[in-house]
């Protein structure tokens, strides 16, 4: 009971964590849109699709003073707010009058790993999903710091622990070597070995780690936190190699080939929506390989068959595009956007949920 109070901040810090705003597209709007990141966060969060009167009201009645949407309420540079303005205008009025942040992520969400597509791919059944168009390569760097050998353990677990040394599907990954290294401690220096004023010369391990620049900071916040040196000894440069690519949609196989009416019906029921449509010249053409863009994935239909997809799964098809899907012998299916993206959200709540566990914060979603 005594800690100090979470803020909106600290949501914003563990929602940045799951949908990296880097990973949004072009100018896309994320992060925080209406409110203070200084507030207190009473009452928890509410997490919707959309921020609409209804949500507004549901924050409301749970007194939340956060509400993380995966639309943006405002998308568009506002040249006014209005109260006789539906949406947005009476909206942002009413989150500003009762004191409701309100954030968004976005195609950060759609993008990032865990989110909005990969949620998508997975209720359709398919296996090994990958991005369909990459649209974020995560910059690395790498981490060398001079420490003694008896603290080098602690020191690495430290950098790991901050998120460094992690390549692919494995953990911890470093690189070390003996040598030796001098110093000489000034006035004013409290060095861990050595006398102010004599050269000294020192056994160190020279460790290297690689690690998302995004994580440069915190590990070596880390780093400054587990080094016995009152100045450690470190450097870090930029490397031409990546962490992983990240991007939008998700391209991926079913276990069995199965004709494209049955796979329409394994839509209908993962996502509980009967009025999924669908192009096919043979409604028995087999569908194998599957690509998916949660929302609006029209402007994929050249990627999924590039990619050797038999079939798109999106949403807000338009009518050249089912032509186009046509002359491409795409089946595309069109399995409404609410529908395709819900079961992200649903799942962005759960993950908000268990990142603000240790302040026990209640996090709701509102349909």
């Amino acid at each position: 009971m005594g800690g100090p109070l979470p803020r909106v901040s600290d949501a914003l810090t563990a929602l940045d964590a799951l949908a990296p705003p880097q990973m949004a597209l072009d100018d896309d709007p994320r992060g925080l849109l209406v409110g203070d990141p200084k507030a207190p966060l009473r009452g928890g969060v509410v997490v919707a699709l959309d921020v609409t009167p209804d949500v507004v009201d549901a924050a409301r009645s749970l007194d939340a003073a956060l509400i993380v949407s995966h639309h943006p309420l405002i998308y568009h540079p506002l040249r006014r707010v209005r109260a006789d303005e539906r949406h947005p205008g009476a909206v942002v009025l009413a989150c500003a009058r009762h004191g409701i942040s309100v954030a968004c992520a976005h195609t950060n969400w759609d993008v990032a790993p865990g989110g909005i597509n990969d949620i998508l791919a997975g209720l359709l059944g398919l296996t090994a999903p990958r991005p369909l168009r990459v649209t974020y390569r995560e910059p690395l760097v790498s981490l060398t710091v001079f420490v003694p050998p008896t603290r080098r353990s602690a020191v690495g677990d430290a950098l790991a622990g901050a998120g460094a040394g992690r390549i692919g599907n494995y953990d911890g990954c470093s690189f070390w070597t003996g040598g030796t290294g001098t110093f000489r401690p000034l006035p004013g220096s409290r060095p861990f070995t050595g006398e102010t004023g004599r050269m000294e010369t020192v056994t160190e391990d020279r460790l290297e780690m690689v690690l998302p620049a995004r994580m440069e900071d915190a590990v070596i916040a880390a780093l400054r936190a587990a080094h016995p040196d009152e100045e450690p000894a470190f450097f870090v440069h930029a490397l031409s190699n990546t962490f992983g690519d990240a991007g939008i949609g998700r391209i991926g196989t079913l276990p069995d080939a199965v004709p494209a009416r049955a796979f329409l019906k394994t839509i209908k029921d993962a996502l509980a929506f009967p009025e999924v449509r669908m192009v096919a010249d043979d409604p028995d053409q087999l569908v194998r390989t599957v690509a998916v863009c949660g929302g609006a994935g029209g402007f994929l239909m050249e990627d999924a068959a590039r990619s050797g997809a038999d079939a798109l799964v999106t949403a807000d098809i338009r009518h050249h595009e089912y032509i186009d899907a046509r002359a491409l012998g795409l089946v595309l299916i069109d399995a409404g956007h609410a529908q395709t993206e819900i079961p992200g959200t649903k799942e962005l709540a759960r993950l908000l949920a268990s990142a603000l566990t240790e302040w026990n914060v209640p996090v709701t979603f509102a349909g």
